[in-house]
């Protein structure tokens, strides 16, 4: 149920009419709830990037998505570039239980960032590192390898709710909202999830490194190819 009160906070935040007419990116769009409600704000076209494992799923679906949409049988990560570059621009992008099965979560969201017009918004919810109470207010990323979380073969890297939020900003997102889509129904899993809202302010906000004695180009965090 969060991802209804999540989708409820969006229409709070970003009216539904300043999204009328845009582009959206969905990425791992599952069971198709989230596409549903996302194609019922009326865009220009709503993009769904899953893995081609999914396509059996996603059939049972697709005709209920309302609006013109395409569907992207791909991991996101690794897209071939022509493809990546010919998704074009967003002005919303939805990506819910997806982070956390990344390894390479600092790329993952910078990549997000690049997608985004200015202005745009990147609705964000991920699982969270499940430790000691006392640490997860800090900043850590908790590693499962060789041995994957709970045998999922994809959950390497379990970060923590400030963990996500520095990756956002050294990424380049300058205004971040938390959401609190768990408090109305799913308080269970408070403390073991975060969901975020976080905009694009800027053409490019991402930070650097090796750039303190300016005499380097700038390194900025998540483009190392």
């Amino acid at each position: 149920m969060y991802r209804v009160h999540l989708f409820e906070e969006l229409k709070t935040l970003l009216s539904p009419a300043s999204l009328r007419g845009t582009r959206i990116l969905e990425i791992g769009p599952k069971d198709g709830l989230d596409s549903r409600r996302l194609a019922s704000l009326q865009p220009n076209e709503l993009v769904m990037i899953d893995l081609p494992e999914k396509r059996p799923a996603v059939d049972d679906w697709r005709s209920q998505i309302t609006c013109p949409h395409r569907h992207i049988e791909q991991n996101f990560m690794y897209m071939p570039r022509e493809e990546y570059a010919g998704l074009g621009t967003f002005d919303l992008i939805w990506c819910t239980g997806v982070l956390y099965h990344n390894p390479e979560q600092l790329r993952f969201l910078r990549k997000l960032y690049k997608l985004l017009n200015v202005g745009g918004c990147l609705v964000l919810e991920s699982a969270t590192w499940r430790g000691a109470k006392g640490m997860r207010d800090g900043s850590y990323v908790e590693i499962h390898y060789p041995q994957t979380y709970r045998n999922t073969g994809t959950i390497t890297h379990l970060p923590t709710a400030n963990a996500i939020k520095a990756w956002l900003s050294m990424v380049g997102f300058t205004r971040i909202h938390d959401s609190r889509c768990f408090e109305d129904a799913n308080r269970d899993v408070i403390g073991q999830r975060y969901a975020c809202f976080a905009i694009k302010t800027g053409a490019d906000d991402a930070d650097v490194y090796y750039g303190t004695t300016a005499l380097n180009p700038e390194y900025r965090f998540g483009d190392s190819v």
